[in-house]
């Protein structure tokens, strides 16, 4: 009986996929465009490491959680198609239903976006085919849509989370006065593949930070603005507001407390984890690694042009890049007003404090001891800033994100925030750079980073590269690729721009 319903599962779930193929809208970012996650995050965790802690001590809290509301929610929500986005976002906007025939324009944004998210992952996923709890555990698939498929799918990153991440991220776009609700069915929708043995933790954590990538490449497609404002008028009229109703005239930025979850104190099972990653953190300072971690200690825009230049293969500064520097200047503020507004809330020791050490970057001890680790200002400032240099240097997306990464978990190695604080933190940072795309001052200072980013290496680096080695291919800010590249874009080969298709 048991291998009837398992072969009856896989059959709709096949029946299903082939009605979607033929059917859905295409991604707004080709897979070979697609930010590669194997570059811009860590591996999955190894078994020995005290990152697989955490996903042992969280796949045991997911499994507590399956006998309640929750746990139901968690099953239902385990299908792999656009529909479950629609009914998880009908929800939150109060609608009866998204669909093509009601909210065409709605729809179309969010299919795309579906689709966008969960090519995310797909790079990560066939290079490391992680396994995954239920498979590793010897146990059966529990969530409603789950299947023995999965037994052969990578578990790293986690494609249901990045899609679902991705969706509240755009649909917060579009509607920034729900914004928070929308974030929180969000991260919600990625932690349910932990309660369902699906994922573990830090599967869905990568996966947050795939959507939010994909996101900020999306932006570099004109259809998803446009989509946007689509979906926008449409709603507005199923609410009885004029088609031009502006929902963020009104609308505060992101509140971390409504959307996140609270900080792992003492008492949660998440402590432990986080007490051994900060101990493995520390071996790392006498490193080079951990050279890097105290040499970017500052907090400030002169850093943000030191790493993400380097980066962009650009040097920034305020004379020779005073677009980008603006717009570096727009988000270092964003960033702080959110960071700080939600600290005194959600307070939490730093880890120096809570166990009586020293740090790496002695000299902020005395001024940082009384603020809370929750959220880390630093993490929010390096990943909102990755993301908006996503739009502005495609080209370098995979190496801005890396950076992006790296600037956070340098706040781990010399011992001023804890691991799970720096995760959330990036959920936070995403979300600002979300509602900051439905201000059309934003959208400019993007643009006008682009058009300097394209003027100043089109121009200097990498023609100029080009014509000293005239058989070689380079990127756009100039570094020397091993052959023709394979994925599409913009390059330049024998002194001149080439797109390959």
């Amino acid at each position: 009986m048991k291998l009837k319903v398992i072969f009856l599962s896989v059959l709709l779930h096949a029946i299903a996929m082939q009605i979607w193929a033929q059917t859905e809208t295409e991604s707004y970012v080709p897979l070979d465009e697609q930010p590669n996650a194997v570059i811009y995050l860590p591996q999955p965790p190894d078994t020995a490491s005290v990152d697989f802690t955490d996903d042992m001590l969280m796949w045991q809290w997911g499994k507590t959680q399956r006998l309640t509301p929750r746990g139901e929610q968690a099953s239902r929500e385990s299908l792999w198609l656009p529909a479950i986005m629609r009914t998880v976002m009908a929800e939150v906007l109060e609608l009866d239903t998204i669909s093509d025939e009601t909210t065409p324009a709605m729809s179309r944004l969010l299919v795309r976006i579906y689709h966008a998210g969960d090519e995310s992952t797909k790079k990560a996923k066939n290079r490391y085919t992680r396994r995954r709890p239920f498979a590793r555990m010897n146990e059966d698939t529990w969530g409603q849509w789950d299947d023995e498929t999965l037994r052969t799918n990578g578990s790293y990153p986690s494609g249901h989370t990045a899609f679902g991440w991705a969706t509240a991220l755009v649909f917060s776009e579009m509607w920034p006065e729900l914004q928070d609700t929308l974030l929180r069915r969000g991260i919600q929708f990625g932690e349910n593949r932990i309660i369902t043995g699906a994922h573990w933790q830090s599967d869905v954590t990568a996966g947050y930070l795939c959507g939010a990538a994909t996101v900020a490449r999306s932006h570099t497609n004109p259809d998803l603005q446009n989509d946007i404002l689509a979906a926008r008028a449409e709603y507005a009229g199923l609410k009885g507001l004029p088609a031009d109703y502006d929902p963020a005239a009104s609308a505060d930025m992101p509140h971390g407390e409504r959307f996140l979850n609270n900080p792992v104190d003492t008492t949660n099972h998440r402590y432990l984890s986080d007490v051994l990653r900060h101990w493995d953190a520390k071996g790392l300072r006498q490193t080079p690694r951990g050279e890097q971690a105290k040499d970017e200690a500052k907090y400030s825009v002169a850093m943000m042009q030191q790493v993400f230049g380097e980066a962009m293969g650009l040097p920034l500064s305020d004379k020779d890049t005073p677009a980008i520097t603006a717009l570096l200047n727009e988000v270092l503020t964003r960033a702080s007003e959110v960071a700080d507004r939600l600290k005194p809330l959600r307070f939490r020791k730093r880890p120096y404090v809570q166990l009586g050490e020293v740090t790496a970057v002695p000299d902020d001890e005395e001024k940082e001891r009384n603020k809370s680790s929750f959220p880390s200002g630093h993490t929010n400032l390096g990943w909102a800033t990755a993301l908006a240099l996503v739009e502005v240097a495609p080209e370098c997306q995979d190496e801005i994100l890396r950076r992006g990464y790296q600037y956070g978990y340098n706040r781990l190695i010399v011992g001023y925030h804890w691991a799970s604080d720096i995760e959330a933190t990036r959920q936070l940072a995403s979300a600002l750079i979300a509602r900051l795309h439905a201000e059309p001052a934003f959208r400019k200072l993007i643009a006008d980073a682009r058009e300097e980013y394209m003027r100043q290496t089109t121009g200097i680096n990498a023609i100029g590269n080009s014509q000293s080695k005239a058989d070689a291919w380079y990127d756009m800010p100039g570094h020397q690729l091993s052959s023709k590249p394979m994925q599409s874009g913009v390059y330049v080969n024998n002194g001149r721009k080439v797109v390959v298709k």
